[in-house]
């Protein structure tokens, strides 16, 4: 089968992993395999390992910022060459408006290659092959510019979204809470968690998978704190994110911060309830269930501890209520 190669560093672990329906649709219309070149903050190859359509995932050798680290970009670009040459490529997909990106694309042999064509990449990919027609063309919002260039690029009016894995709804036992988020501005309240999961014990829900960072562990102890040995918790702190998918597919839904896991559980076909602050709603999947600030509140680094429990509370209860058309 062919390979083709595609270049996106990602902006966001979550960003990324909300890009790979397009990306399938991608490998299906060319009837190729993807290997990936990407950083490892998008940690790929722990959920893209054992999907059809990738091939690989090839982490970036990414160098120190700043011009008198240039002997080290200089030697991470060579590496970076270096390590996409060992496969040849019907075609290459530079997902990132970097000059710096399209120029290791060169490098691949890949036989077309294609890029975004944003402002000065856009001088050098050929007239067909680009996203934007021209240096001064309005940027596509970044949540849908992959969706619109892979649309470009497979001639199709849409791409329907197709989660990486699923697992049949009898073999799904418990309930994800992700209190885990890259920054504080993405975080509600742990106090706030803790009346969700009582309002789920009193609705029968026993088993809980808490998705939680490293630094995290106390909000960890203050959960189980809460409820004792009254329900089944499952914590993730001290786990990589290849231990936690396992535990994450037998979820029957999940509710939490907008972050990674989020997007990740919506690719393992989770019903998500998103809990969202500085950043706007993604839709890109009927599965997402947006719980946003107010129209009347100003989005900032502040603006998720405007959402107050009972909104969350009225939204689940909602959900639930629809969910399977069960009455809770």
């Amino acid at each position: 089968m062919n390979k083709i190669l595609i270049i996106d560093p990602g902006k966001g672990w979550g960003h990324f992993v909300s890009k790979m329906y397009c990306y399938q649709k991608l490998a299906e219309s060319l009837n190729s395999k993807i290997v990936f070149l990407t950083k490892s903050s998008t940690q790929a190859a722990d959920y893209l390992k054992s999907t059809n359509f990738c091939e690989d995932v090839i982490y970036l050798n990414e160098s120190k910022k700043g011009f008198l680290n240039i002997l080290d970009y200089i030697k991470c670009f060579v590496a970076n060459i270096y390590k996409i040459k060992k496969f040849s490529y019907k075609y290459c997909f530079v997902f990132h408006p970097s000059l710096r990106y399209l120029l290791i694309a060169n490098f691949s042999n890949a036989k077309k290659i294609w890029a975004l064509g944003s402002k000065f990449q856009n001088f050098f990919v050929k007239k067909d092959r680009k996203l934007y027609s021209n240096f001064f063309s309005k940027t596509v919002k970044n949540d849908n510019e992959t969706f619109e260039f892979v649309k470009k690029i497979t001639q199709t009016s849409s791409i329907k979204f197709k989660p990486l894995h699923s697992i049949d709804q009898n073999l799904r036992d418990t309930v994800g809470i992700i209190i885990a988020a890259s920054g504080k501005e993405k975080r509600w309240s742990i106090d706030n968690y803790i009346e969700i999961i009582d309002f789920l014990k009193k609705k029968n829900y026993k088993k809980f998978l808490i998705i939680s960072g490293i630094d995290q562990l106390e909000e960890e102890k203050l959960i189980k704190k809460s409820f004792k040995d009254e329900l089944n918790f499952i914590f993730t702190a001290n786990k990589k994110i290849n231990e936690v998918i396992p535990d994450l597919k037998s979820c029957q839904f999940c509710i939490g911060n907008d972050t990674g896991f989020s997007h990740l559980s919506v690719n393992l076909d989770i019903e998500t309830l998103i809990i969202l602050g500085n950043c706007s709603p993604q839709s890109y999947s009927s599965l997402i269930h947006n719980i946003d600030i107010d129209n009347d509140t100003k989005r900032s680094n502040t603006s998720i501890h405007k959402i107050e429990t009972k909104t969350v509370l009225k939204k689940l209860s909602e959900f639930l209520h629809g969910r399977d058309g069960r009455v809770v």
